[in-house]
């Protein structure tokens, strides 16, 4: 019996050297196969949205055209402005307010009589029309850019498509700076490789002169799927991404949504607000062996003491915030009927989120960095279109779905990233907390100098640190 169950146990044996690999090939594959595409096919759903009034119409009744816009103002327009200047109400301040109270009423006199006696409005419209202007209508709205090609491409050099995205309190204006030092980089005395630029900056949805949404819900996924139709439309297949602020979530966004369409992407701003136990003992620790936690040496410096710069210095500059998240109509109607009230607002945006020390002047600093005419044609810009309000309420639609704004944080970003850390941004994010979800850091830069309005305020700062992240990504 045991001599006849030998064949049988040998043909079970013959099986299994072949069954049992087999089996074992198959399951690693599939655990490899798992592996793999689960770093590169999580990503975020692209969708779809109507953002119009009324109901959407009928697939492919949408005009897809591209008009070109101008920039126009009014007699009418400059003389209502006018009027509301000349009926200012002085609020006098506390002695030794400086900017600590915000907006310090003695400097906003000296700002108000510029505005109604100096500022030419008029003037300034023809600067901000220098540059070509488009409205393209996306999702049922009106979406307006500016579209910067380089007026000389030297034999050799490649055109870059690159696609700048402004933040809150500001606008495409922003960049003016930064434009012709992209787009001719040469006359600049930037030689940084073979990189020149065609710059595309388009106004988020409720921002300027793009039209607001009239839906709820219109988030930065929105905006992200918008921008990319955008650039599909303008011809472009892959391309470059660049943001701070909101500009930073919304590009970070566009990343994570369509990674095979964007080259790189180039950051001033890093939004990582997910808490855990791992990282408050990071905290601890890196005060006093930051080595041991991967922070260097300006990690230290810009991160510590801790609850000053982090939580103190926070809970001061984001009181606008939690207005803007919860009921921004309400503020919104105050600031939207005044001028003064609306340039206050804003304007002490642009004093302590460029330098937190400029809260003790007496001016808010504004002026050893900005001129009035340049702070106030961004004021103008929200003021003449009625925007205030509507991007105000971007802060509730974001808010509303994700209170830590770290949601989309789970899914990475793998794209080539640039990250510009300027050293007076409102929070300091250390490379090593920026990799959890930016796996693919190629230039990580601790700026010499600068704020939260980088392409304003520093823009050949910014602009060096671009191209040489592209420089990078381009020898890959």
């Amino acid at each position: 019996q045991a001599i006849l169950c030998l064949p049988r146990s040998f043909e079970y044996s013959q099986k299994n050297a072949v069954l049992v690999p087999a089996a074992a090939l198959g399951v690693g594959g599939m655990l490899l196969y798992w592996l793999r595409s689960g770093r590169k096919i999580k990503t975020i759903d692209m969708g779809d949205g109507w953002w119009g009034s009324g109901e959407r119409p009928l697939k492919g009744k949408e005009d897809t055209s591209i008009r070109p816009f101008k920039i126009e103002t009014s007699d009418k327009e400059i003389e209502d402005l006018h009027q509301r200047l000349d009926r200012f109400r002085f609020t006098p301040h506390v002695e030794g307010a400086a900017f600590h109270y915000g907006f310090n009423s003695s400097y906003l006199r000296k700002v108000v009589a510029y505005w109604r006696n100096q500022f030419d409005w008029r003037k300034q419209v023809e600067v901000l029309n220098k540059y070509p202007h488009f409205h393209t209508t996306i999702e049922g709205i009106d979406i307006h850019f500016i579209h910067v090609k380089p007026s000389y491409v030297p034999h050799g050099r490649a055109v870059q498509p690159l696609l700048l995205v402004h933040g809150w309190p500001g606008s495409f204006y922003e960049f003016y700076k930064i434009i012709p030092l992209l787009t001719e980089p040469a006359k600049h005395g930037l030689n940084e490789g073979d990189v020149v630029f065609e710059v595309i900056c388009p106004s988020i949805p409720g921002y300027g002169f793009s039209e607001a949404p009239h839906q709820k819900e219109f988030d930065s996924i929105a905006t992200a799927r918008i921008f990319h139709k955008l650039m599909n439309r303008l011809g472009f297949k892959k391309y470059y991404l660049q943001g701070g602020d909101w500009g930073s979530r919304i590009t970070t966004n566009m990343a994570q949504m369509l990674p095979q369409s964007v080259k790189g992407l180039h950051l001033n701003l890093v939004f990582i607000a997910r808490q855990s136990l791992g990282r408050m003992i990071c905290t601890m620790l890196g005060a006093y062996v930051p080595w041991l936690v991967g922070f260097s040496r300006e990690d230290v410096r810009r991160f510590y003491p801790f609850m000053q710069k982090n939580v103190y210095d926070v809970l001061r500059e984001s009181g606008y915030l939690h207005i803007q998240a919860t009921k921004p109509d309400t503020a919104g109607c105050g600031l939207n009927d005044s001028p003064v009230g609306l340039a206050a607002y804003i304007l002490e945006k642009f004093s302590t989120w460029t330098d937190k020390s400029f809260l003790h002047k007496d001016d808010g600093g504004l002026e050893s960095k900005y001129s009035l005419d340049e702070l106030l044609t961004n004021v103008m810009i929200y003021w003449v279109t009625s925007s205030i309000v509507s991007s105000m309420r971007y802060y509730k639609e974001n808010f509303a779905k994700d209170p830590n704004l770290s949601v989309h944080n789970r899914v990475g970003v793998y794209v080539p990233t640039g990250i510009a850390a300027f050293p007076q941004e409102i929070v300091h994010v250390p490379r090593v907390w920026a990799k959890d979800v930016y796996k693919n850091i190629i230039s990580y830069s601790y700026m010499p100098r600068g704020g939260h309005f980088a392409a304003f305020e520093e823009p050949k700062l910014l602009a060096q640190d671009i191209m040489q992240f592209v420089q990078k990504v381009e020898q890959l």
